[in-house]
């Protein structure tokens, strides 16, 4: 409740009093100011979704992937209201990162048999509170739409990516405009296929008052894994609903994990040793050098 009113219902100079420079770690990100297209190399319209990161903060490291919190600021919202969302916020974040600690052990056991991948996955089970790990929530409102070209109504919301870091641990409400897609054949991992599949949660009683995360592959555990578990290729698509539905916006909290900047990682395929962080660097740094390739556009 607290996520949808900070996203949804309170004023937009509430969610401005959070904006800062490097918005795609920290902070307020306004609608239409950012670009996931550009993950998997491609250019594309702006996602349609706002975004407010928070993350650990240290006092000790250097490393750019941790950064002070940027929270609403009591001038602009009430101190009852800023209070609440700040406690509420790194609750949950610290909850759901021991959450996603437990689901990481459990797909290490899963390959644990698989002897040429023994230490490669051994790093992910040696963190500690240094984490770079990223809570992020994501708010998607009624009408949203790319209004460029005939088809600009049915495009993404947020287009065809998989996540950088090692897995994403996401929780949605049943807000209607929006729904989340994966990609049908993981193994083709084709960001421009038509043939996707909506995630539908499960329903009966036994759901009825539990939490059901839903959880992405990353590039980092996929390269880790040599390929074994692949990236989670997904988008978020515009859905039709009513605007007065008391249920039509969607709001979304997704942990994306993170490991240490110094971890070191070793590739089963390449052999490569890297650290988390360099390895994140490179991998935005691919992504930006398709994007800049004459032969590309």
């Amino acid at each position: 409740e607290r996520q949808k009113k900070f996203l949804h219902e309170a004023d937009e100079s509430v969610r401005r009093s959070c904006l800062t420079k490097d918005r795609a770690r920290r902070g307020y990100s306004p609608i239409a100011t950012e670009n996931f297209a550009s993950l998997v190399g491609e250019e594309g319209p702006n996602d349609l979704v706002k975004k407010f990161r928070v993350g650990t903060e240290s006092d000790s490291s250097s490393s750019s992937l941790h950064q002070p919190n940027a929270w609403p600021n009591s001038e602009v919202w009430s101190d009852e209201d800023a209070s609440f969302f700040v406690s509420s916020i790194e609750e949950y974040f610290e909850q759901t990162r021991l959450a996603a600690d437990c689901i990481l052990t459990a797909i290490c056991d899963g390959i644990a048999n698989n002897s040429d991948l023994t230490h490669s996955i051994d790093v992910l089970s040696n963190q500690s509170g240094n984490h770079t790990s990223i809570l992020t929530l994501l708010g998607y409102q009624y009408g949203s739409r790319h209004k460029k070209g005939s088809k600009g109504y049915m495009r993404p919301l947020v287009a065809a990516h998989t996540d950088v870091g090692v897995i994403t641990v996401l929780l949605y409400d049943s807000g209607k405009c929006a729904t989340l897609q994966r990609v049908a054949d993981a193994s083709k991992a084709d960001h421009k296929t038509e043939d996707w599949v909506n995630i539908n949660l499960p329903s009966g009683p036994y759901f009825s008052d539990e939490p059901v995360f839903v959880v992405n592959v990353g590039d980092c555990l996929s390269e880790l894994t040599g390929g074994s578990l692949r990236s989670t290729l997904h988008r978020v698509m515009p859905q039709t609903c009513k605007k007065d539905d008391s249920d039509a916006a969607r709001s979304c909290i997704a942990l994306f994990v993170g490991l240490e900047p110094s971890a070191s990682l070793t590739f089963p395929q390449s052999g490569e040793n890297t650290t988390y962080e360099e390895w994140r660097r490179g991998r935005i740094a691919r992504a930006t050098a398709v994007l800049k390739n004459p032969a590309h556009n």
